[in-house]
């Protein structure tokens, strides 16, 4: 190809100084018709409202540029080369990105229902009616600083010793729309932080604890199943990452609901077996299940059991951010089936996400290994790379295509 673009897809840093590459096969270009080489920075922030109207529907788009910039690496007027020539022209350029930048995001797929956009573009502007500029698109991640974040990560690298928080469900159940209830109650105990930074390993413990109605005592049922038992399986509890987005365009709003990932290997049925039972690595589960006698009768009380899951997740998905037009809300969601009618417990836990990564300096580059979270990327869908995402059909086509030019 006579343009090329030579640039690192990592992850990028709000504050981080961008720098690339283009490698022009100048007698090529010149033979394609090119006069120009522009390298543009584009941010963009694109949301789409759909309402229905009777038996149609009217739809809503709203886009925002939130970075705007270009330079131009060559011209066909101040170029020296000819088209004998055989030479490769290597023109760098750098950037510098905002420090409050919008993180990379896409709300679901394709990015219809709304997203936040980054890409590098090479493009060859070529003159004429009906002539098409070459353009090189190259989409990248980018991430806001977080210092005290950066800072978190590095603790949970080292195994969490910090304080703690325990995020609490409690509910009654019984097992038929008759009669009295039992009790059930989750506990979600996590790092006691303001924000769970990306690229971190977060320990987590999850208790189910359950205690059934009033029975008279059955030393029997110490080796039965009671009523409401707690799950015995990593499979049996649901642990996910889940997003409420709100989307907002030309006044118009809607709302919905997104799951994002499984976390701790919760909810999942797993393929090894260990005494032919699943297991799941990195899970660990306990059970226990006692008696306790009424104050009055011991001979009348209930059975408490309580399963115990100790396990971890790392989040991979855009921080938290809120923007005129997007307002992504993060929960941690746990939900318990136990038997009998509407007896789901579930729960949704509101997170505060952060990159937990900062802007790589330039000693970063020589020589001082670089921060291994910048060497991965966001959990973004493919439509982000391919420079596929939804955003407002604009025809930039003859004497109508705008832009082309750094100066215009």
């Amino acid at each position: 190809m006579s343009i090329n673009l030579h640039f690192n897809r990592r992850m990028r840093v709000g504050g981080e100084t961008l720098h690339g590459e283009v490698e022009l096969q100048i007698p090529e270009i010149i033979k394609d018709g090119v006069e120009e080489v522009n390298v543009k920075l584009r941010g963009r922030t694109y949301s789409r409202v759909t309402k229905e109207v009777g038996e149609s529907e009217l739809t809503y788009q709203e886009e925002i540029d939130i970075l705007r910039e270009c330079v131009s690496v060559w011209n066909k007027q101040s170029s020296s080369h000819s088209l004998t020539d055989r030479n490769t022209l290597r023109a760098p350029f750098q950037f510098v990105l905002p420090s409050d930048v919008q993180p990379s995001f896409a709300g679901d797929k394709y990015g219809s229902l709304g997203n936040v956009y980054y890409s590098i573009e090479i493009v060859g502007v070529r003159p004429g009616f009906l002539s098409r500029d070459r353009k090189v698109p190259q989409p990248f991640a980018v991430v806001p600083p977080d210092p005290s974040g950066f800072k978190i990560r590095e603790s949970l690298a080292g195994g969490w010793s910090g304080p703690l928080k325990t995020l609490t469900r409690n509910d009654s159940l019984r097992r038929g729309i008759w009669g009295s209830y039992a009790e059930a109650r989750v506990e979600l105990t996590l790092p006691d932080i303001p924000a769970i930074p990306l690229f971190a390993k977060i320990p987590f413990t999850l208790r189910i604890v359950t205690e059934t109605k009033e029975m008279k005592y059955d030393a029997d049922d110490k080796h039965k199943e009671v009523f409401p038992e707690p799950p015995s399986t990593p499979e049996n509890v649901t642990f996910l990452l889940r997003r409420k987005l709100q989307m907002t365009a030309k006044g118009q709003s809607r709302e919905k609901w997104e799951t994002l990932s499984h976390l701790g290997g919760l909810g999942e049925q797993s393929s090894e077996l260990q005494g032919g039972k699943p297991i799941t690595k990195g899970v660990s589960m306990t059970y226990d299940k006692w008696w306790i006698p009424s104050e009055n009768d011991k001979h009348v009380g209930s059975w408490r059991q309580e399963t115990t899951i100790d396990s971890s997740f790392t989040l991979k998905c855009s921080p938290s951010f809120s923007s005129s037009i997007l307002q992504p809300e993060n929960y941690l969601h746990v939900k318990v089936d136990f038997p009998g009618i509407k007896n789901d417990m579930k729960e949704d836990f509101p997170i505060e996400i952060s990159s937990g990564v900062i802007a790589p300096s330039a000693n970063d580059f020589k020589g001082t290994p670089l921060d291994q979270a910048l060497e991965s990327n966001l959990d973004l869908p493919e439509a982000y790379w391919s420079a596929k995402l939804w955003s407002k059909k604009r025809e930039r086509t003859g004497l109508f295509r705008l832009n082309r030019l750094c100066g215009t």
